[in-house]
């Protein structure tokens, strides 16, 4: 019998990343006029995801929240979260968020992960 060690949610990436608008809600704690970004989710856990946009942002040195206006599969999810890491590749940003979910979103957020996997739109990487 093997026993399951992981301490970290298992991590999806879309096989065709999905497009949607983020928006900045503050940098170290001073809010950000609400002025959508385009990006691009490449993968998504239930603790985070990664994202690709064409604005570099300086995360080390930084605290950046971002709120997200996503649609996975059929039920929108709003979600929060502070940029981690970012890097460059291709002229293209990429960054890390540590996602902070409402309680109710949980729920939203696995059945909506549940879906895709359905469809065989995300792997489990």
């Amino acid at each position: 019998m093997s026993i399951n060690l992981r301490r970290e949610p298992f991590r999806y990436t879309l096989k065709e990343p999905i497009t949607f608008e983020i928006y900045i809600i503050s940098i170290n704690g001073v809010s950000a006029p609400h002025k959508p970004i385009q990006a691009e989710l490449i993968d998504i856990s239930r603790s985070g995801c990664q994202l690709s946009f064409p604005l570099s942002l300086h995360v080390e040195s930084n605290e950046i929240r971002i709120g997200m206006n996503l649609l996975l599969f059929e039920d929108p999810l709003d979600l929060e979260g502070t940029l981690r890491w970012g890097n460059e590749e291709n002229e293209t940003w990429h960054y890390g968020v540590q996602l902070e979910i409402q309680d109710g979103n949980h729920d939203r957020l696995s059945r909506e992960l549940r879906m895709l996997a359905g469809q065989g739109r995300i792997m489990v990487k």
